[in-house]
């Protein structure tokens, strides 16, 4: 269907990506973006949305605190920031991963934020997100599963298999193998999961995939929202940093980056918006006006 953009570098270009169906429920997200290269992370999720059999609002948001890096005027003109939602409610909440899985926790500006965003969604938002560092930084405040940091990066596509005694099944539906991309510091020791939050991972690259469904959260340590180009592109912003990674593993082929997440990428979104309506009782018919504004 569509996504609507309530702000965000891409509503400089579109208001709304998709086709608006009237008749279609409405879900609004919130997204904490926290990567880099926000544009970049705002196309990548707009395009896995919008696929979807509903309409979407999203709203971008950062921490109020952080020292934006990149294009900062710009970021302050187009998101809000999370002083600015504290009193809002969503259906879903986003989180992005971030750069900062080598750095202390404590030691990172919007630490004392998060730690409160962590707060704030068990009574705000109905279906919670978290993906690579902010699965990392959950799972650290909230020990609801072990994380550790790992010496050499975890960087490339892997696969892991779904756990047959997996409680959580409305999440991988047409799901048997995950395959997703990982660009990390960290890891979830697999065996160190309880088997209410495990839903796929192995021993190589820990868990990959949990829900903690008392916190109406779910949790990766990669990420699917990931276009075909995104790890070369980490992995040549990395060389010109001075540092020496090594490359992607599983990515290439012949020679040339193969995108083959795809497919789990777009049953497991399909899934997680489907939790989303679970969660929501819907009026059949949506306010056209209003999901403009």
């Amino acid at each position: 269907m569509s996504v609507t953009l309530q702000n965000g570098l891409l509503r400089r270009k579109k208001i709304i990506v998709g086709e608006f169906n009237i008749l279609a429920p409405t879900l609004n997200i919130l997204v904490v973006n926290l990567m880099p290269n926000r544009l970049q992370t705002e196309k990548q999720f707009v395009a896995h949305l919008a696929s979807q059999r509903i309409n979407i609002r999203l709203t971008f948001a950062v921490p109020t605190a952080h020292k934006v890096k990149h294009e900062s005027n710009l970021i302050k003109g187009h998101y809000v920031t999370l002083d600015d939602i504290w009193q809002e409610y969503f259906d879903g909440l986003i989180v992005t991963g971030a750069p900062v899985d080598q750095v202390p926790f404590e030691s990172i500006d919007y630490w004392s934020e998060f730690q409160k965003l962590l707060f704030w969604r068990q009574s705000h938002v109905s279906e919670s997100l978290f993906t690579c560092w902010a699965a990392y930084g959950a799972g650290y405040v909230e020990k609801n599963f072990p994380v550790e940091s790992v010496a050499h990066k975890i960087f490339g596509v892997y696969q892991a298999s779904v756990a047959s005694d997996n409680q959580h099944p409305e999440l991988v539906q047409n799901i048997d193998q995950l395959i997703m991309p990982h660009s990390r510091y960290f890891t979830i020791p697999d065996d160190n999961v309880s088997k209410n939050l495990r839903i796929a991972g192995n021993n190589q690259v820990g868990t990959v995939l949990l829900r903690d469904a008392a916190r109406h959260s779910t949790y990766t340590t990669g990420h699917l929202e990931y276009d075909t180009n995104t790890l070369q592109t980490e992995y040549y912003r990395d060389i010109q940093q001075g540092v020496l990674p090594q490359k992607p593993e599983n990515y290439d082929s012949f020679g040339q980056p193969n995108n083959t997440w795809h497919v789990s990428a777009k049953s497991f979104f399909g899934n997680w918006t489907k939790l989303l309506l679970m969660q929501k009782h819907l009026p059949e018919t949506v306010d056209y006006i209003a999901a403009l504004g």
